[in-house]
């Protein structure tokens, strides 16, 4: 709940409203809360499959193979960083804000940063901040922990407080602004001049339902941070069971305060006349509630402080991992994994702009939660016992048009070798199938015949993939939490998510391609020669079927074709 309940409400809120969804935020949190629901029963699944720490990086690794499962884990460090970095901007601007912004007048005039991507000015305040999150971290886990969890607690109080008293200042007539009226269109600093179309048409939904959705895809950084669940499945009791119920219950919790604050926001203040960077003091002040405005900001901060804590917890447990299996070069000790991770982002909060970094999160995010959803399939339908070291040899022998369309939709009643690969060869299909979809209507303004054409035959290729994949047989030996309607659900999540991602611009996609290249030269100079997976000379690409083991000590199944992940430790 730290990880996510934080940066969504307290700065987030402010520029969906003021800029995409305006009154009908509600709406968009809501989309985006079904989205993320959508990922968070895929990581469930696999959390309590494979409980071993680093998250989605291993998941993959065990699923797909290592050279995916380095480039998940590399994307995964960049999500992290950024992530504290994006918090540590917003802690900023709240303090900033109490001191009536007299440290950022103050750096600005003597350090200003005319580049352009980066900050106005360097950003010493995050830094420091970042710092002392850092500190916290190093003191040890269980009293870190104890801390974030008084925090937590202490947050969701200050916002019972904030709805509560918001709420009795709550006027329906903000959910019916009209931008024609003088005395709601030049109100206040933020406020739209008469005839501008910067704040939509007015009404529940200004923007319209295009809006709305746009919305809902800068709403799903508000969700990120359900995922740190799951990146500590080692240290988790009874994972199979816990990890998949407190990643439901936080996205349950989350989305209820999310709507309801939001929609607090709005009927508290015409949307048109908001700070869409300090959301919620500006709506108090508003409301002649200005004792209530020092209270927000502190609430702000502390909540900002854990969703900070949260962001860095799982860093150097991802980077560890990638120690432990020699992907990366070794340190002399674990805890400079931590001290490197503080410092990468403090350097991005003191120096990069917040809106770029949100971008280029979103891009690794939603890329991991892609690949997460992939891996489900692969998983459900890998047989239980199969030699790793002749997963290499498993051919689908030819067949006539019968045989063929009975391996298809009409397959023998047990999983197998044959039918696993059958699996992996549609989902395949079915993720160029939905990229290509999601590129096309994303990029096309008239939606010509030929246009729609394509766009149906690639529509019928996803259903054929499903289709197939659905008939295969199941691992029935698989005792741990299960995701529903799988494989829909995956494939719905996939679209989701790879939607969502060319909704962001160029510029973030260029970031995120050179992050990408230096990972790239590091694993091929380094990784693919140290590796324990080459060690053995086992696949690198792709040794999606794997023999299985039963984890003796909590009954979870994990991957036996590297014993070496039940070794990682962490400090």
């Amino acid at each position: 709940i730290s990880a996510t309940l934080g940066s969504g409400i307290y700065v987030l809120s402010g520029v969906v409203i003021t800029k995409y969804s305006g009154p009908a935020v509600l709406l968009s949190f809501i989309f985006a809360a079904i989205a993320t629901l959508l990922s968070g029963l895929c990581y469930a699944e696999l959390g309590s499959k494979v409980p071993r720490s680093g998250s989605a990086y291993i998941y993959i690794y065990v699923t797909i193979g290592e050279f995916l499962g380095f480039i998940m884990g590399w994307d995964l460090i960049l999500e992290y960083v950024i992530g504290v970095s994006a918090a540590t901007n917003a802690l900023s601007q709240y303090i900033n804000s109490l001191t009536g912004n007299k440290i950022k007048m103050a750096l600005m005039e003597s350090m200003p940063l005319n580049i352009s991507s980066l900050a106005p000015y360097p950003d010493f305040l995050a830094f420091a901040l970042t710092i002392l999150i850092l500190l916290l971290l190093l003191i040890g886990v269980k009293e870190s922990t104890f801390l974030n969890k008084l925090f937590t607690a202490l947050n969701i109080l200050i916002i019972l407080l904030i709805a509560i008293c918001g709420a009795t200042k709550a006027d329906f007539n903000n959910w019916k602004v009209t931008l024609t009226n003088g005395s709601n269109s030049s109100i206040g600093p933020y406020a739209c001049p008469v005839g501008s179309s910067r704040c939509g048409k007015g009404g529940f939904i200004p923007f319209g339902m295009s809006g709305v959705i746009s919305g809902a895809a800068k709403c799903f950084y508000a969700y990120i941070g359900f995922d740190t669940i799951a990146s500590a499945g080692e240290e988790a009791k009874r994972p199979k069971r816990n990890i998949p119920l407190s990643i439901i219950i936080t996205l349950i919790i989350v989305t209820t305060l999310y709507c309801f604050l939001s929609s607090v926001i709005t009927l508290m203040i015409p949307y048109n006349l908001l700070n869409p960077n300090i959301p919620l003091p500006e709506a108090f002040e508003y409301a002649d509630l200005k004792w209530a405005k020092y209270i927000v900001s502190i609430g702000a901060m502390v909540s900002l402080c854990t969703c900070l804590y949260a962001s860095m917890f799982p860093l150097p447990r991802i980077i560890y991992g990638k120690l432990k299996q020699k992907l990366l070069p070794k340190f002399n000790t674990p805890y400079i994994a931590c001290i490197a991770s503080g410092l990468l982002s403090g350097l991005l909060a003191t120096f990069l702009d917040l809106n770029e970094l949100v971008d280029m999160m979103s891009i690794g995010t939603l890329l991991a939660y892609s690949l997460v959803a992939v891996c489900v399939t692969i998983l459900r339908y890998t047989p239980p016992n199969i030699n790793a070291q002749n997963s290499s040899k498993i051919r689908i022998k030819s067949v006539g048009k019968a045989n063929f369309f009975a391996v298809l939709f009409n397959p023998r009643s047990e999983c197998c070798e044959s039918t696993s690969k059958i699996v992996n060869i549609f989902c395949a299909i079915q993720v160029i199938s939905i990229t290509m979809i999601c590129v096309l209507v994303s990029s096309t303004e008239n939606f010509q015949i030929y246009i729609i054409i394509i766009l149906i035959a690639l529509a019928l290729i996803v259903l054929l993939s499903v289709i197939v994949i659905w008939r295969q047989p199941q691992n029935k030996e698989i005792t741990t939490f299960k995701a529903p309607l799988v494989p829909l659900l995956p494939a719905i999540n996939l679209f989701l998510n790879i939607y969502l991602t060319t909704s962001l611009t160029a510029a973030s996609w260029i970031r995120f391609f050179v992050w990408f290249l230096i990972g790239f030269v590091v694993y091929f100079i380094y990784g693919v020669h140290k590796s324990k997976e080459n060690s053995v000379r086992r696949s690198i690409l792709c040794p999606c079927v794997i023999k299985t083991k039963m984890n003796k000590n909590n009954g979870t199944e994990f991957d036996d074709r590297d014993q070496n992940l039940t070794d990682i430790e962490f400090f």
